[in-house]
């Protein structure tokens, strides 16, 4: 880490903190300045100088909204040594600005990190989407190896690339969670079938966003009003085809091998819905094993012991239960939960 530039935030809100806590985690020295959220003592920046001074590499973590006035705000302070990256959910007009404003002079780069505290709570997979500038390649590879360094997968885009993508993606997750939401879905959906469960994953994101996240993914991606009528102009087609021939609207072909579907369908549709569900096992292991590192830093950080004896017992004890309620076999449940405490012992080391 000791080769990596020096890293400062502009910006400590939800976005920031939850980078920072990130950036931390994985052995990262960082600091923050912030004119209206509170930054963590010992990272504290004591103005926007002292956080340029203090820094190589400077991410700048405001909203889109106030980005051009930040930026040029900070371009005075800047020299030749200093780099930028935003982390903007849009990439046109950020990236526009930082050619517009820092020029030849200063590298700079686009990024999305497509994950925030949620997801970074959740151990759901991180992965960032890097907009490079042809001025300045070398920003662009120190942002794929900072996000890289912290788990994340990287992919290159250009902007505009993105933000179609991410009209037809982000956006429209956000617009139809949040028609769910205005429609009155609950915040009970234990009994919503397995088929709501994204949907559910977005609408927990709508509720934890205060608005902003919305707004500028909807009003500032210059492809989602356009993208959001035609999406409207599609559900009304098929409302009409609902209406006009209800069993007409068509079903998908089936995927599987011909011969085993031939002579066994629902043989076929069982082992596809296995190997689904061992992949999503699989990737909830490892979502587990992020976690338990997570949890071992943090037991290192206070002193205590990694081992838990005390927390083992009790938790197979309690899955044990868990299996019962769910007509499984408690022994064989908690034989499992025996192996996946042993990959927890590895990660936390």
């Amino acid at each position: 880490m000791n080769s990596l530039p020096k890293i400062g935030l502009l910006g400590h809100g939800r976005f920031g903190a939850a980078f920072a806590a990130l950036l931390g985690e994985h052995g990262y020295a960082w600091s923050a300045w912030d004119a209206t959220a509170a930054v963590p003592a010992g990272h504290a920046a004591a103005d926007i100088d002292a956080l340029v001074s203090a820094s190589d590499l400077i991410v700048v973590c405001v909203p889109l909204d106030a980005f051009e006035s930040v930026l040029r705000d900070l371009r005075p302070r800047l020299q030749a040594h200093h780099q930028v990256i935003d982390v903007c959910s849009v990439k046109e007009a950020p990236c526009r600005l930082m050619h517009d404003i820092l020029g030849d002079a200063i590298g700079h780069a686009g990024s999305h990190p497509l994950f925030g505290p949620l997801s970074i709570a959740r151990a759901e997979p991180l992965r960032t989407v890097v907009c490079a500038s042809a001025s300045h390649p070398g920003t662009a590879q120190l942002a794929r190896q900072l996000f890289e360094s912290i788990g994340s997968e990287v992919a290159d885009q250009d902007p505009s690339s993105h933000d179609r993508s991410m009209a037809l993606t982000h956006a429209m997750a956000f617009f139809i969670a949040r028609g769910l939401v205005d429609l009155g879905v609950g915040h009970d959906l234990r009994w919503a079938p397995p088929s709501f469960a994204a949907l559910a994953a977005s609408i927990a994101a709508v509720r934890a966003d205060a608005g902003h996240l919305f707004n500028a993914i909807q009003n500032q991606n210059p492809y989602a009003a356009a993208t959001r009528q035609q999406f409207i102009e599609t559900l009304t087609l098929i409302d009409r085809r609902l209406a006009d021939a209800p069993t007409s609207v068509g079903t998908l072909p089936d995927p599987g091998p011909a011969a085993l579907a031939q002579t066994s369908p629902a043989l076929l549709e069982a082992r596809e819905h296995i190997d689904e569900l061992d992949r999503e096992l699989i990737a909830l292991l490892r979502r587990r094993s992020e976690l338990s590192t997570r949890a071992g830093a943090a037991k290192r950080a206070t002193g205590a012991p990694v081992l838990d004896p005390g927390r083992e017992t009790a938790l197979l004890l309690q899955r044990r239960h868990w299996a019962e309620h769910e007509g499984l076999p408690a022994d064989g449940v908690a034989d499992l939960f025996k192996q996946i405490l042993t990959l927890s012992r590895r990660a936390q080391g």
